[in-house]
């Protein structure tokens, strides 16, 4: 393939999304692709395909853009890991406090004894995920709903035997320990600390803490995801994830939604301190959060597994990334110093559709093949 890398890189992740559209793996999406040139200076490129909903008879649905918003669903968690990592480099969060400490509602739970750090590093011996919102006996999204669904997600532990995994109800509860111990609701802290300091917060964001009026025109501008029946309507510009929307929209698991070109940003900053280019974040403290081993924290990110990894062949052993339900995925590899962002909302209409696990593989070894 002939041309310079961004035009080659644009095309192909152009040809890949068209494909996943017409094979319905989803009905549009955004990539972005980061990457820097021998001399160091950062190249971006993005690529759009699709319509936000599937193509219906007599009906033409709006196109994605790559300015269109997309539910993260738990790449919210990367963001969320990276904030409590800044947070304990400022001295403002101890990473190593019982979480019992932190939010006294989960006493008596899955989490006695168990520390800050070993529940980002999933660690706290509870479930995946739990339908915790069908038995809210409070108002949805209210303080004392807040209350409630920690108490009980702190009480759903992993089957006898089932080794741990990654776990939404433990970032339900880490969002809820973290905004507490800094005395700020999550979104805030998330905003101060991460994406106001890398300039994002036009681009992403929670909608759930945002008022009525701005929270409407951000849903215009947002790709729906999935025909609710608890909601009972198509979802759009609310979280997919249930339980986040019994928190209120914001949640340390879920809730957040962006740009791909700011979530590319992110994952740019992360690798920038792997390479020395950048202190936002002391090397060391994310060192630690990646690592692999007993008493390791890896924080809101996994690492390449399996013999048909998510993030393809070609991506080091050195990357890590966060895929989320929805259909969204950030891979990071400081090695070849590239960040690869594919954000879709391939449960619209249905979860059912499964489809992108055979995707994202692919769509990862090509961008990459077009850049080397």
């Amino acid at each position: 393939m002939g041309g310079e890398p961004r035009d080659r890189v644009r095309a192909e992740a152009r040809r890949l999304l068209a494909a996943g559209v017409s094979g319905r793996v989803f009905p549009g999406g955004v990539a972005c692709v980061s990457w820097r040139d021998g001399g160091g200076a950062e190249e971006l490129v993005e690529a759009c395909a699709g319509t936000l909903e599937p193509a219906m008879p007599q009906r033409s649905p709006e196109k994605v853009r790559e300015a269109t918003r997309y539910d993260l669903g738990a790449l919210t968690q990367s963001v969320v890991a990276v904030a409590a990592l800044r947070l304990a480099a400022a001295g403002e969060l101890e990473l190593d406090a019982p979480v019992e400490q932190l939010v006294g509602d989960v006493r008596g739970g899955v989490l006695d004894g168990v520390t800050l750090r070993q529940l980002l590093g999933h660690r706290g011996g509870l479930a995946r995920w739990g339908g915790l919102y069908l038995d809210v006996p409070h108002e949805i999204g209210s303080a004392a709903a807040r209350r409630w669904l920690v108490s009980e997600a702190a009480r759903r532990p992993l089957e006898p035997g089932e080794p741990e995994a990654p776990s939404d109800l433990g970032y339900l509860i880490a969002g809820e320990a973290i905004a507490r111990a800094v005395g700020q609701p999550l979104d805030r802290v998330v905003d101060a600390w991460v994406l106001s300091p890398l300039g994002l917060s036009a681009q992403l964001g929670f909608p759930g803490a945002l008022p009525t009026e701005k929270r409407a025109a951000q849903a215009r501008e947002s790709a729906p995801t999935e025909r609710c029946e608890w909601r009972g309507r198509l979802v759009r510009g609310q979280v997919h994830d249930e339980n986040a929307v019994a928190l209120g929209g914001v949640g340390g698991h879920a809730g957040l939604f962006g740009t791909a070109h700011a979530v590319a940003l992110f994952g740019r900053a992360v690798v920038d301190v792997l390479r020395g280019r950048s202190d936002f974040l002391p090397r060391s403290l994310l060192d630690e959060a990646l690592a692999e081993g007993p008493g390791a924290l890896r924080a809101g990110w996994q690492v390449k597994a399996g013999d048909r990894p998510a993030c393809g062949r070609r991506m080091t052993v050195a990357s890590f990334g966060q895929l989320g339900f929805t259909g969204t995925s950030i891979w990071c590899d400081p090695e070849l110093d590239v960040v690869v962002v594919l954000l879709t909302n391939r449960v619209c209409p249905s979860r059912a559709n499964e489809k992108i696990a055979g995707f994202r593989p692919a769509f990862h070894d090509g961008v990459l093949a077009a850049l080397s």
